[in-house]
């Protein structure tokens, strides 16, 4: 079998325990890599980032920590990143912008700290955007409340409102 030529790995309901391994990067190949709904522990590793490929990646209901790799942001081919909940941590990097072909993001009932990046107002071709059960603060960018009201533009956005 040659690894190479492998472009979808999907798993889930309890099908994985561990954690994500860093040599899934030589997989060049790969478009799709759903991991849901395991027991998948640890961070997601950085080297993630070379699978230029990739059109999908859901590990969402696991137990993963740490924060988002920035290097995730450079994948040009992404459209739909489901990470909802795990345990990330850390703020949401204004680099998320860079994924130009993203179309849904699922980043809720995680440990995301800061503010709301206005760059997801410059996400044109994106269409859904779950933030709700972080610990995010600050009001919804304008820029993003722009998008969802352009035609094209969000078709779902959900966050938590505080009095």
């Amino acid at each position: 079998c040659d690894n190479m030529n492998i472009i979808r790995i999907q798993l889930g309901d309890d099908g994985l325990r561990g954690s994500l391994p860093t040599e899934l990067q030589h997989l060049e190949s790969l478009q799709y890599l759903l991991l849901e709904d395991g027991r998948i522990f640890g961070s997601i590793p950085s080297e993630y980032g070379n699978l230029s490929k990739l059109s999908v990646i859901d590990f969402n209901y696991n137990l993963l920590s740490g924060t988002v790799p920035t290097e995730l942001y450079s994948l040009p081919q992404l459209e739909q990143l489901d990470l909802n909940d795990n345990f990330l941590g850390g703020t949401i990097s204004p680099l998320i912008a860079n994924l130009e072909n993203l179309e849904f993001l699922q980043l809720h009932r995680n440990y995301l700290l800061g503010t709301i990046p206005e760059a997801f107002g410059l996400m044109k071709n994106l269409r859904l955007l779950e933030l709700h059960g972080n610990m995010l603060s600050g009001t919804m960018p304008e820029s993003v409340c722009q998008n969802r009201d352009d035609i094209d533009g969000l078709i779902k956005l959900t966050a938590d409102c505080d009095d």
